[in-house]
């Protein structure tokens, strides 16, 4: 637990072929079932302050435990985190997320403490999310997401999917 962002809820890993993450979580790691969202649809998007094009990616999302492990594959060369992570690393562990009801309050926390902000949006269904920047280049970024209600039923779906699952059809439609 940290004494400033309570605990990770949620690892993002930066994959180049979202199929093959898909076979190793489920079947090396054992870890899912996976739901597929898809393109997350935002309406806004800032790389730092600056406004930019909304990323594209392809997204997965399922549990280890209480850890959800979400997938992103950046799709074209955008200039966002993701697309710059996975050209410059070719992929892994990009951030660890923390989920809380009371966003504004943690933003401005991670900002008093001087986290610079490496992108923030939001999505179409609300939510709300920043990427601070960690000082050392190999650490990942923090990220800090605003948990809705709704959000937060979905998210425990996954979470309740992965209970004592099975192996069986370990790559899902979300929705």
């Amino acid at each position: 637990m940290s004494r400033f962002f309570g605990p990770p809820t949620q690892h993002g890993v930066v994959v180049p072929s979202l199929e093959a993450a898909l076979k190793y979580w489920t079947e090396v790691v054992g870890a899912g079932p996976f739901f597929m969202i898809g393109q997350p649809p935002h309406t806004s998007f800032h790389i730092g302050d600056t406004p930019a094009d909304e990323p594209k990616m392809r997204i997965a999302l399922g549990n280890w435990g209480d850890i959800q492990i979400e997938l992103i594959e950046p799709q074209g060369d955008g200039p966002a985190t993701w697309h710059q992570f996975l050209r410059q690393r070719g992929g892994g562990l990009h951030h660890t997320s923390v989920w809380t009801a009371d966003y504004d309050a943690m933003i401005g926390a991670a900002r008093q403490r001087g986290l610079a902000v490496e992108v923030a949006g939001a999505l179409s269904n609300g939510v709300r999310y920043t990427y601070f920047r960690s000082p050392a280049p190999c650490d990942p970024l923090i990220e800090v997401s605003e948990l809705l209600p709704d959000v937060a039923a979905a998210y425990a779906f996954i979470r309740e999917a992965a209970i004592n699952w099975d192996g069986a059809d370990p790559i899902r439609q979300f929705g």
